[in-house]
């Protein structure tokens, strides 16, 4: 007795769901993407000082997590308010240093936060 097995037919892949993937994936991506500018402070490098600016009015020192105004710590949030005050008060220069410890954010919102009082800013490193 002979029993003929049944002949198989290679189906075709469906490419719907190859679609589905590649569409979830895109999604994906573009939903977990940042599509923040950024922004660019300016400021000028070492070169000759006047007479005027060559002593700091003012000393703001940045290191990890912590911001000095003259010393005192004090919250980024009121470092604008504080610098009007004592612009308003006679100081003409500021002078910040930034510790080695200190990360690139807290200096970019920090510069942030001087531009808007419209101080002469000298920028100084701290060794390691």
């Amino acid at each position: 007795m002979r029993i003929d097995l049944p002949v198989r037919r290679h189906s075709r892949l469906s490419l719907t769901t190859l679609i589905d993937v590649i569409f979830l994936l895109l999604l994906f991506f573009m939903l977990s993407s940042t599509f923040s500018r950024y922004s660019e402070i300016s400021f000028a490098g070492g070169g000759s000082a006047s007479s005027q600016l060559s002593r700091p009015d003012v000393i703001l020192s940045v290191s990890a997590g912590e911001l000095k105004l003259n010393g005192m710590i004090s919250p980024l949030e009121s470092i604008g308010g504080s610098l009007a005050e004592l612009k308003d008060g006679g100081a003409r220069h500021l002078l910040v240093i930034v510790g080695a410890d200190a990360a690139s954010q807290d200096f970019v919102a920090l510069m942030a936060e001087v531009s808007k009082a419209g101080m002469p800013v000298t920028v100084a490193r701290r060794p390691r």
